[in-house]
Order: C-alpha cells, then structure tokens, then sequence
C-alpha cells in the first residue's frame, strides 16, 4: 500500500457528509478523518473517500501495532474474546481465568522492574487518578501512624469520620510540573498545566507547580543553558518540598512532556527529582501513559533515565487499551475498599493488552523503534538545517518526535497540507509538530513522509 489521494482535498465528500451526520456527538467539532477501518492496514489509513494515508498520528499515541494486525485479530476473533467482551465482571469479585493468564504475564514480562502490584482501569487518566489515590493513602496512614492515631480510617473517632466525611479531610499536596498533563479528571486537572482550555472554570486542588526545564536541542549546542535551566528548576523543586514538608504526598512528572509539547530533560534530571521525592517523604510516580509500551525504544521510557531505583508508581495507559499503574510493595493497597471501582480490570481489553505487549516484544520492535526512530530524527534534524527559518528544535527518543515551526497558524498549515498529500501527522504544545508513528513503521515509511514534509516546508519558504 502506499499514499493515494484521490479527492479533491481531504476530508473529501463521503467523510464530509458522515461527518455531518455526527451532530448529535459532542465531539464531533473535532472529527478531522471517517476511516475504513476494514481496508485501513499496518501504518496505512483509508478513509470512507478511498484516500490512502500515512499515519503517523496513531490517534494521539493509542495505536500501536497499526491497523488489523493479524496478532490483535486473531485474539479478536476468539471464542474467548467473544466470552470476555459479552459477560462483563466486576473482576475485583469475579472473573476467569484468562483474568490470572494476564496478570501473571505482566508481571513475568512485561512490568516496569521493582514493582509489585497492578491496579487496572479503563484509560489512563483514570490510572493516573487511581495512583493519586495511592499516594494520598499511603501518605495519610502514614501521618496518623506518626501521630498515634489509627492507621485503619474506621478505627478514627466518630468526629474525625465525619470530618473525612464532610470533606475536611487532608491538607497533603501533590508536586508536578509546569507543561504537564495528566488526564481530564479534576484529581489529574489539578497537576495539569499545560493548556488554558484544560482547565478553565473547573475547580481544581491547590497544589503547588515547580518549573520543568524543556531542554533545547541540539542539546550539545546548548549544554550550558540546559543544565542551568535543570539546576534552576531542581533549586525550585526543592524549595516547594521544603515549604510543604510533611504535606507531599507525591511528586508526579512524565519522561517526555507529550501534550505540554514534547518537552525534554535529561536523564541526570528525573534521578534527582527521584532523590528529592525520597527525601520529602513523598511518593515519586512517572506517568508513562503516552511514552510507555515501546514508544521510546524501551517498553518503558524510564528504563533509559538510569533511577538508582524503581519508581513508586507507573501509571500506563494508550497502547496498552486500558489503564492503570503499576505499584512497589509500599504503595501496594491492601486494606478493603480502599483501591476498588466496579470493574478494575476489562478482560477482552486485558486479551488485547498481552497481544499487543507481547508482539512488541516477541517481534523486535523495540530494536526497530531505536532504529527506525534514530533514522526519523537524523531527517528531521536534516530539514531543520535545510529550512532554518522555520524548523527548529528537532527531537525525540524513538518514536517520541517533534519538531517546532515559527508560530501556531505556520503549525496549523504545515499539517493541514501535510494530510493533503497523505501524510497525518498532528499538534502538541503551541507551535510543535508531534509525530507518533505506529511501532511497526519501517524505514521506507518514514522516507516517504519525510520528502512530503520536504515539499511542504518548501511550499512555505
């Protein structure tokens, strides 16, 4: 398959007049492509019109392994599929055994190193909240521990229930980032600060905000000036722990920015906001919702930080199509009725979770994503020199890639005549193109869409 645009434009008229069936959907003021999901193959999106596109959007990161792969199909079409997705369980209380074969190659093959427990959901956001809750509890039991109170909340006096009760609980805070983003519940809201429409005129928890560094690249060229930017941020860090001691429950920062725009630091960074963590006493948690399951070159992304020891928590999500964080023993909830929602775990999501993990794994697309991934930034960085007025800051690691342009409307176009010529890509940040290839994508691919972004950045010089 390769790119075919066969309409005057894209969206061509078929998308356009389903499209405009869809009014009855709130999102649908966001709807950019109506795709045949039957002829739609590897990396390659036909939509309803016959246009044949390059993705390299994967729907803000979820896609994986590309389209109808034969590994997630074939679970797809099993009897056992079919059982998981028709009888839903509440699978805390019950579920099958296909519930144990998942958990148990999680935790053989596939988890972050060091951790003990799995807590799943539906999405990530909602396993962002969930390891939220964690901290909160963990912190909690052991302020009242310190204190001499019951560590067990229904061993509290009945006016300290009903404090907790009547939302007069706690006055821990969590730490996170400027440009982060943790999903749309309020709990991860509230360590979100990457776009204005996020958050505008919801409440959120006042927690306190450290800088995030957002290294410049090339980073040798500019060496200097990231590691004061890391030293500077590190500085505020510690004096937001400090003015808070006691009180911090977690300390919350993604390996890459992803919606915040791509926004790196190096590895020697997230080691000492890891140190910093330990000593406030706070649990340091990496949301790997959208850089986790190969995305980097690694199945994790924190696997290339070098921490002198495993996180507390990782929060996952996208790719693996459910939710949840990973936990070490502390962190590991074990009172009842503390960590429960009603399903806690989707077993068909679970079947297509392990395919997908172990295709990842089994198939070398790790090895392919470094290199592939390598090969994709080395023609980016070769289109910043070509293009210097307006490509700048080329960057990655893996398939986590980005580059910048002058201003949004110079973005917006770049992409709007990208997908003309069958190449999706999409936005981060302000200005920040952001490339999320599926993890099967070869060489050739990215050849291909690397002379589209030629012509078009040629098109705008």
């Amino acid at each position: 398959m390769k790119r075919a645009i066969v309409t005057d434009g894209v969206p061509g008229p078929r998308t356009r007049e389903l499209a405009a069936r869809g009014g009855f959907d709130m999102q649908a003021i966001y709807r950019t492509l109506v795709i045949d999901d039957e002829r739609s193959s590897g990396p390659w999106i036909v939509d309803v019109d016959g246009n044949v596109l390059l993705d390299l959007f994967a729907n803000f990161a979820l896609g994986a392994l590309g389209y109808n792969h034969p590994a997630v199909m074939a679970v797809t079409r099993s009897e056992a599929f079919a059982r998981a997705a028709a009888n839903p369980t509440s699978t805390p209380f019950v579920t099958t055994a296909s519930w144990f074969d998942f958990t148990e190659a999680l935790q053989s093959r596939f988890a972050p190193r060091g951790m003990a427990k799995v807590f799943c959901v539906d999405a990530g956001g909602e396993g962002v909240e969930a390891a939220l809750k964690a901290a909160f509890i963990v912190h909690g039991e052991r302020r009242r521990e310190r204190a001499g109170a019951p560590k067990n909340p229904l061993e509290l006096s009945e006016a300290d229930q009903r404090a907790v009760l009547e939302n007069r609980g706690t006055d821990a805070v969590v730490v996170s980032f400027s440009g982060a983003f943790h999903g749309r519940g309020l709990g991860p809201l509230s360590a979100t600060h990457s776009k204005v429409i996020h958050k505008a005129d919801l409440p959120s928890f006042p927690w306190p905000t450290a800088p995030f560094p957002a290294n410049r690249f090339p980073l040798a060229q500019h060496a200097e000036a990231n590691a004061r930017a890391e030293n500077e941020a590190l500085g505020e860090l510690e004096k937001i722990l400090a003015a808070h001691t006691g009180r911090v429950a977690a300390v919350i920062v993604e390996p890459v920015q992803s919606e915040g725009g791509d926004r790196h630091a190096s590895p020697s960074f997230f080691r000492k906001v890891q140190e910093l963590a330990g000593k406030a006493g706070a649990a340091f948690i990496l949301d790997e919702v959208q850089t986790g399951v190969g995305m980097s070159g690694t199945l994790w992304a924190h696997e290339q930080l070098d921490l002198a020891h495993p996180p507390d928590m990782v929060c996952f999500g996208k790719k693996m199509q459910m939710g949840g964080f990973f936990a070490t023993a502390p962190y590991a909830i074990a009172q009842f009725g503390r960590m429960y929602q009603t399903k806690n775990g989707d077993r068909a999501r679970a079947m297509i979770a392990e395919a997908i993990l172990r295709t990842v794994v089994d198939d070398g697309l790790l090895e392919r994503v470094r290199t592939v991934g390598a090969h994709f930034l080395a023609g980016l960085e070769g289109l910043a020199v070509r293009y210097p007025a307006l490509v700048s800051d080329p960057r990655g690691r893996g398939f986590l890639l980005a580059f910048d342009l002058p201003s949004p409307a110079v973005r917006d176009d770049f992409l709007k005549r990208a997908l003309g010529r069958g190449v999706f890509a999409s936005y981060t940040g302000t200005r920040s193109v952001r490339l999320r290839p599926h993890l099967i994508t070869e060489k050739e691919h990215v050849d291909d869409a690397l002379a589209v972004f030629d012509t078009v950045l040629g098109e705008l010089a």
